[in-house]
């Protein structure tokens, strides 16, 4: 028949036979089968005595002296049990960036040195919005490069130039896309997409299991095909290999059918555990997946009651596939190409490939034969485009000497030479230049004293920064009211033995440490419980300003930012027997006079405006302060205090300065007191007459320790103002 336009060839040579077939669109955009060849080996190709070089070429030189292949579209499949593929998600991506990708994917999911492979990939499915490829899934097929050239080398023997080679299975794929699921929504609608097939395409010595719905794809290559039924039936029956074949072909016609499925059933069970194992593992990794049935392909689906066996053993329906319904023209009704037509299904998908009529496009081509062709096609062009160029540079060559003499520097327009005018312009540039060297010293010393003022104002600020906040940190020190006069000013001296240690609300700072971090996160984040726990859910919710309880993580502060955590080490005595029985002492009384006043006292700071105004801690960047560690007082060895007036009792009478006024409920004097600002502790007699007591060279009070850490964020009068403002809101 007369070709009527430029065509696609399919050409499948499996292991008992060549099937090729010829496929072009016409004018109402079908695809058309005009032409087909069905060439059986006189052996099957895998058996130990077969010459399979000889055989396949054999096979060619018949299929060429039947078929005019001239000017046509060449497609090859390799057999799927000589290929790989792999299938992975990449994240929300560029669409740009994603062949980047799939080159590092290729490397991690090939098991093989990338530069021994041939590889092609596809985008399978997802969505593109603005861009971004969202729930994409990638196919990566590879195959050896050494495979590839030697399923090549009869088509290079025979002169066939071929344009494409493709796995089997994925040929099968365009079958089933265009003829058993019809037309495929967009992939984006996800609950339009038809239920998945599950694809046996059966062939000699290996069959590939295919599950689809049109976008998603995932293959395995199942090592059993109809010659396990033949062997087995030689094995079991004790028959040639020619005859167990055409038992196996006529069983029904058999004796003794039955004789003959019994002796096949074990080869039945081992296919029917690989499909289970396949489909249970595919379900495992696809847990939406909806399996809707199974289409057997391949001459050797047409085995006497397979379809019957897969149909009882299994949940799903059974297909058998009696036509192409989408392929049109007169090899559809021949009767040969109706006996064979189910092997004919990856001739038919290579077709549609050429044609591009299918949804696989990838290409298994090694690139030295893409690129040998193109150049090959392109060489009478360079030719042409060579003497063109060769000619338009022999006439450019007497355009450029006419263009050369004008700007020859002896070349003068009314009297002005170009040597002329470019000493002129000389002299002016070098008068340009010293003006912008002089401008961009005058430049770099501005930027250098602009540096130096910078450093020197931010210097400045650093120190009123930290200067404010060791002020702030006294302002909420407890303060024992007793040891100060009505004025406030502390006085000169006190008695322990008047005022013990023991009964002094006061709190003894004796280091402080300071850390930057970049990020306060991870810190605050482990401080966040104990500090709720430390200060009360309610004291913590800002209830004066009726504020709501905050949540349990860092964001009750705003501290994503750098900042420094600022560590105190203290320690109190105010720990007397009767302070434990009212629970009053250790951490508690460092709760009560410490942790809570520092979240809801008030301490004045001058303002944006230089004037002093009232903000709590956290309006200047002071957040969780929080006791991180715990020094227990010993209670049963209480801690001896010198007694620094020991031996100085009447010197110290002398030196007395007038006697100050006790603060209400207190009737002792100040004799016997270390200065003020010194560390002693001190317990002893509590209440007693100093005079009557007599003087005592130790005091004794029990000690309690701990580590307190807060953040802090350095702010400025203005971000303080700008933080109590919106406390406020």
């Amino acid at each position: 028949m007369a070709k009527k336009t430029r065509g696609a060839w399919g050409i499948d040579i499996g292991q008992t036979a060549l099937k090729a077939l010829r496929c072009y669109v016409n004018e109402t955009d079908n695809v058309v089968a005009d032409s087909y060849d069905y060439i059986e080996y006189p052996k099957i190709l895998s058996l130990p005595d077969a010459d399979e070089e000889a055989l396949i070429d054999a096979a060619l030189e018949t299929f060429l002296s039947r078929n005019d292949i001239r000017g046509d579209f060449v497609g090859m499949t390799v057999s799927g049990q000589s290929g790989l593929s792999r299938f992975f998600k990449p994240p929300p991506v560029d669409a740009r960036t994603l062949p980047d990708i799939v080159k590092y994917e290729v490397r991690q999911q090939i098991p093989f040195p990338i530069e021994d492979v041939i590889w092609d990939w596809q985008n399978l499915g997802g969505t593109e919005m603005d861009g971004v490829l969202v729930d994409t899934e990638v196919g990566l097929f590879a195959i050896k490069r050494d495979t590839v050239y030697t399923a090549l080398q009869p088509f290079m023997r025979q002169d066939i130039e071929v344009d494409l080679v493709q796995l089997s299975p994925l040929a099968t794929q365009n079958v089933i896309c265009r003829e058993v699921l019809g037309e495929i929504p967009d992939d984006s609608d996800v609950d339009a997409l038809p239920d998945s097939v599950v694809v046996l395409s059966m062939g000699t010595d290996a069959t590939d299991l295919i599950v689809t719905n049109g976008v998603r794809l995932w293959l395995r290559n199942i090592p059993i095909g109809g010659n396990h039924f033949t062997r087995e039936l030689s094995r079991e029956l004790k028959l040639t290999h020619a005859k167990a074949e055409h038992l196996k072909r006529n069983a029904r016609q058999a004796e003794d059918p039955k004789t003959v499925f019994q002796a096949m059933r074990r080869v039945f069970n081992d296919l029917k555990k690989e499909i289970d194992r396949s489909l249970s593992f595919y379900s495992g990794i696809d847990k939406n997946a909806r399996l809707d049935r199974i289409v057997l392909l391949g001459n050797a689906a047409q085995l006497p009651g397979l379809r019957q066996y897969l149909n009882k053993q299994l949940e799903l329906d059974i297909v058998k596939m009696s036509g192409f319904t989408e392929l049109s023209g007169p090899v559809v009704g021949e009767r040969p190409f109706r006996e064979n037509m189910l092997s004919f299904a990856p001739a038919y998908g290579l077709c549609l490939q050429g044609l591009k009529k299918a949804r696989m496009d990838t290409n298994l081509l090694p690139i030295e034969f893409v690129n040998e062709r193109i150049v090959r096609a392109k060489k009478p062009w360079v030719l042409a485009s060579v003497s063109l160029l060769m000619l338009g540079m022999l006439f450019s060559y007497f355009f450029v000497n006419q263009r050369w003499w004008a700007v020859n520097e002896e070349f003068s327009v009314n009297g002005t030479s170009w040597k002329t005018a470019i000493t002129d312009v000389s002299s002016k540039k070098s008068a340009s230049s010293g003006f912008v060297i002089a401008d961009e010293e005058q430049h770099t010393r501005l930027s250098r004293i602009n540096a130096i003022s910078a450093e020197l104002a931010e210097a400045s600020e650093t120190r009123s920064s930290w200067m404010e906040v060791l002020s702030a940190i006294d302002q909420v020190l407890p303060r024992d009211p007793r040891m100060f006069d009505k004025e406030g000013n502390l006085l000169s001296a006190f008695n322990p033995a008047v005022i013990p240690y023991s009964d002094r609300e006061e709190i003894f700072i004796t280091e402080m440490e300071t850390r930057f971090f970049d990020d306060l996160t991870t810190w605050a984040n482990g401080v966040v419980i104990p500090f709720r726990e430390q200060q009360g859910v309610d004291l913590i919710s800002k209830a004066t300003d009726g504020m709501p309880a905050k949540s349990n993580s860092a964001t009750e502060y705003d501290v994503k930012s750098p900042g420094w955590v600022i560590q105190l080490k203290g320690h109190h005595f105010f720990n007397s027997e009767q302070q434990r029985r009212k629970s009053l002492h250790g951490i508690q009384f460092v709760k009560d006079h410490l942790l809570r006043p520092m979240v809801n006292k008030m301490v004045t700071l001058p303002n944006s405006n230089g004037q002093p105004e009232e903000y709590r801690l956290e309006d200047i960047g002071i957040y969780y302060p929080t006791v991180v560690q715990e020094i227990s007082p010993n209670t049963s060895a209480p801690e001896k205090i010198k007694n620094t007036s020991f031996g100085r009792q009447g010197k110290d009478r002398d030196e007395q300065p007038p006697e100050a006024t006790p603060p209400e409920g207190d009737d002792g004097s100040g004799d016997g007191a270390p200065p003020p600002g010194e560390e002693d502790p001190s317990g002893g007699a509590g209440g007693d007459d100093p005079e009557a007591s007599g003087p005592v060279e130790f005091f004794e009070a029990f000690r309690y320790g701990f580590v307190l850490q807060m953040a802090y964020i350095p702010t400025s009068p203005a971000d303080r103002d700008a933080n109590k403002a919106a406390r406020r809101i």
